[in-house]
């Protein structure tokens, strides 16, 4: 299947109703979730001043997912996506209201966080396997990869305006009540995916548990196809060493720009503008002819900006650097799922869809708690630099394997 015109027919994939319900409720509960991950990372900082803690919640929050996922595309074998998607998204309702209660009345503290964290990552991480596969049911065949394009583009340009949404609240309500508008935001989704009851069509899928199965034919496919090995590792390597520094903002403004709620909000903003930037410029693209180069220098952009950002004197000349960073960032997420759909043979194309996610989503959570312990040592500046430097030193390997694996990726 051809994606070299995804992007003309995202306007026919929007025409669908059923699928512009799920595409607006689900953008506005993707910002809302990055506006809580976010809430969650300054209250920790607030409370321990600690890079650790940072990680650790940051893990909490988005390790689940790993196991989770794996687990949601059995259960919604069994119950329907629908049905799973609405019992998984009240337990990210419920979880958002507490927390914020909680945070209102000052009954939070660390411990708690991490918990909260873990039960609203779960959660989460139940709907996302349905909600990509429910797409199938709204939209025809012809509209499908145009609306896959779109769902992508949404999700990694929400995952930075989230954060700059957050960055910009701080300065004017209290934290208790941003964490309240993100359930709020929760709730929208939750409450639109009961429009969506005559949409769900049959499950023709073989009910019986073969995922273990599943996932060891896609990981053998992946290590088998040199392109999309070529994809993956690098986007696992970055994951850990470019993508946690979100997870990490509160001890950056703290300990490299010495300021507190306006530097988040500065750094966050900033990031969030480069993403859109981004998202935008590549939908514009609209082909994939290219888009392998493009993948490959998003490692270097975002590597050196990172250290102009951390070693600029200036606030806001450091905020064009990690608006570049932020933009790279989506650059490379967004130009890695269009090449790995690509290039996935029919059969197989969920299951590498699937591992993709995992990595994407697991390994940021494992990087921003390994930064954070080792932060806690060296400082954040040094652990971040010698991030940069080693993804850096990835490019020069992924440049020279770049023209060779854009045949395989772009054919």
């Amino acid at each position: 299947m051809s994606f070299n015109n995804v992007f003309g027919g995202i306007g026919r994939a929007l025409s669908h109703p059923g699928y512009r319900l799920l595409w607006w409720s689900n953008g506005i509960n993707t910002i809302g979730r990055w506006i809580f991950k976010v809430s969650m990372g300054w209250i920790t900082w607030e409370m321990t001043g600690s890079t650790a803690w940072l990680g650790i919640v940051a893990f909490a929050d988005t390790f689940p997912m790993v196991i989770m996922t794996i687990l949601a595309g059995v259960w919604a074998d069994r119950i329907g996506y629908l049905r799973l998607m609405q019992y998984s998204q009240l337990v990210l309702v419920i979880g958002g209201f507490v927390t914020a209660i909680l945070a209102i009345v000052g009954a939070l503290n660390v411990e708690l966080i991490v918990l909260l964290c873990v039960i609203v990552g779960s959660a989460e991480a139940m709907t996302i396997p349905a909600r990509m596969s429910f797409v199938h049911s709204l939209v025809p065949r012809s509209d499908l990869s145009a609306a896959i394009a779109l769902n992508s583009t949404t999700y990694n340009v929400a995952r930075f305006l989230g954060p700059a949404i957050f960055g910009i609240l701080i300065q004017f309500i209290n934290l208790s009540f941003i964490i309240l508008i993100s359930a709020f935001m929760f709730l929208v989704f939750y409450i639109a995916l009961f429009f969506h009851m005559n949409d769900e069509i049959a499950n023709s899928r073989d009910k019986k548990n073969r995922v273990l199965s599943d996932l060891i034919d896609g990981f053998r496919y992946a290590f088998s196809n040199s392109g999309i090995f070529f994809l993956l590792f690098l986007l696992c390597v970055t994951a850990i060493l470019i993508r946690p520094y979100i997870e990490l903002v509160p001890g950056i403004a703290d300990q490299v720009f010495n300021m507190g709620a306006e530097g988040v909000s500065i750094i966050l903003s900033s990031t969030g503008l480069g993403a859109t930037v981004g998202g935008l410029l590549l939908a514009r693209h609209g082909k994939v002819n290219g888009l392998t180069s493009i993948f490959t220098w998003s490692l270097l952009i975002s590597a050196v900006a990172m250290v102009l950002f951390l070693f600029s004197q200036n606030i806001w000349i450091s905020s064009i650097f990690i608006a570049l960073v932020g933009m790279t960032i989506v650059a490379g997420s967004i130009t890695s799922q269009t090449l790995i759909q690509n290039t996935a043979s029919d059969e197989l194309r969920a299951r590498i869809i699937s591992i993709t996610a995992v990595l994407s989503w697991g390994l940021p959570a494992v990087g921003a708690a390994i930064m954070g312990w080792i932060a806690e040592f060296i400082g954040l500046t040094i652990t971040l630099l010698i991030g940069s430097i080693l993804t850096g030193i990835l490019w020069i390997w992924a440049h020279k394997k770049q023209k060779k694996q854009s045949i395989i990726l772009e054919k």
